[in-house]
């Protein structure tokens, strides 16, 4: 069953292309059954052939001296055909089937017999079995045979062997029909499917894009009136969300500006108190207020920027940020890895990696980077250090934007900033189409950044 599973197509083209095959071969053999136990088995010309041989070999043996019979009767044998006289008959009286009766009646009729007249003819398989043998059986598929025996006015019997030509000589006519009947029904239908099949492969790709945060040109309006008119409700949607991302962003970009400027006035009245430890307490207070109303802006605009996606490698990204911080005075343990291509937004990704290594130098002091592909397929970026970690409970709340790890939910002793650093980095991978987890390690901690492949 797996086997058939993994033979199955996957695309709905090949998936339909090969349900009407099936069909189509099953609908052959479903004539074939019912055609083998209902339809007629001698061919019309070889049943006329067979009839006009009978009644001429009759006429001869009724109406010439029994030495020129014998020699006409003779000449009229070929290599499937023969006829003799003889006082027994070959063929005894017994309930003939259908079509068996109906040539026993045409012979009557060709000759104007009276239906008194003893005509018998047996039909059957060269092997002497059933003519209607089941199909699936070898012997359904051999020749036919005609054996007849017919009474002489004298009393003797005209006794004839004939191989009549089958009506369904079914190697013939499935080399011919099954071709016939099922290329040019295939051709058209992979032809309409892929007409039907092209605007959503083509929807598809697009959505896997905007999953991953870029926005793209509105897609052509094409194919059969469903698929356009899933086309044009993506593309709205498309619109509406870009709409909302660009709304949200100047909303908040008003509100930073209205608050700065408040902000500003408090601390020139805070600069005129005289008591220096009040007055510092307060300045720093608006500096926070400050700085979290700069990052909330700068978390906003990291959806609503539209960097061009484009495939890099992460090797060599990687090896970029690696040389910054060695730059920095802060290395980082990074070893390098063989080429690995990705699509995605460089410098998104790359300050999301940044606030990763910056909280492992941070809260851990050290930082060590690997890349590796996955048993599934896809991508992973592992940062990890070897400092206290962080509690069990605390693993997912500090991806919420301003929870700070140097505050409740870890060591104060390792300080903290202003809780937005997981926040944007988590936002950003996930804008990838990815996801961004932490697990606690012995020691440290290990931020893994799963990316698709």
């Amino acid at each position: 069953m797996k086997g058939l599973r993994r033979a199955w197509p996957r695309t709905m083209t090949r998936q339909l292309g090969v349900l009407l095959l099936l069909a189509l071969l099953a609908s052959n053999l479903i004539a074939m059954l019912l055609l083998q136990r209902t339809g007629s088995l001698v061919h019309p010309l070889s049943r006329t052939l067979v009839v006009e041989r009978l009644a001429t070999a009759y006429q001869a043996a009724r109406d010439l001296p029994a030495a020129d019979a014998r020699r006409l009767l003779d000449a009229m044998g070929t290599a499937d055909a023969r006829f003799w006289v003889a006082s027994a008959a070959q063929v005894q009286p017994f309930a003939m089937h259908t079509e068996e009766r109906r040539l026993a009646t045409a012979v009557r009729q060709r000759l104007g017999l009276a239906d008194q007249a003893v005509v018998v003819l047996q039909l059957e398989r060269s092997s002497g079995g059933p003519a209607r043998e089941h199909l699936f059986k070898r012997a359904g598929w051999q020749a036919l045979r005609l054996r007849s025996s017919m009474s002489l006015p004298d009393g003797t019997q005209l006794n004839a062997e004939q191989a009549p030509a089958g009506a369904y000589e079914w190697g013939r006519l499935l080399a011919y029909s099954v071709p016939v009947s099922t290329i040019p029904v295939l051709l058209i239908v992979i032809f309409f499917m892929r007409r039907v099949v092209a605007p959503v492969k083509r929807l598809a790709l697009a959505t896997e894009r905007v999953s991953r945060g870029e926005w793209i040109a509105p897609l052509p309006l094409s194919g059969p009136r469903e698929a356009q008119e899933l086309t044009l409700a993506f593309n709205v949607m498309q619109e509406r969300i870009a709409r909302h991302v660009e709304g949200r962003t100047r909303m908040l970009a008003a509100l930073s500006h209205d608050l700065n400027t408040p902000i500003t006035e408090l601390r020139l009245q805070v600069e005129l108190l005289e008591d220096p430890e009040l007055r510092q307490d307060m300045l720093d207070s608006l500096d926070e207020l400050r700085a979290m109303v700069s990052e909330t802006l700068d978390f906003v605009r990291g959806d609503a920027v539209q960097e061009a996606t484009v495939e890099v490698s992460l090797s060599e990204v990687l090896s970029d940020l690696a040389r910054r911080y060695q730059t920095l005075g802060t290395p980082i343990d990074w070893p390098g890895s063989a080429p690995v291509a990705c699509r995605c937004r460089p410098l998104a990704l790359k300050r999301a990696l940044t606030n990763l290594i910056d909280n492992a130098l941070r809260h851990g002091g050290d930082a060590q980077v690997r890349l590796y592909r996955e048993a599934s397929g896809g991508l992973c970026i592992e940062i990890r250090d070897h400092g206290p970690g962080i509690d069990a409970a605390w693993l997912q709340q500090v991806f919420e934007p301003f929870v700070q790890l140097g505050k409740g939910g870890a060591d104060p002793s390792h300080g903290g900033g202003l809780g937005m650093g997981l926040a944007i980095a988590r936002a950003c991978v996930q804008a990838h189409g990815g996801e961004l987890v932490l697990e606690n390690r012995t020691p440290g901690l290990a931020a893994l950044v799963r990316l698709p492949g």
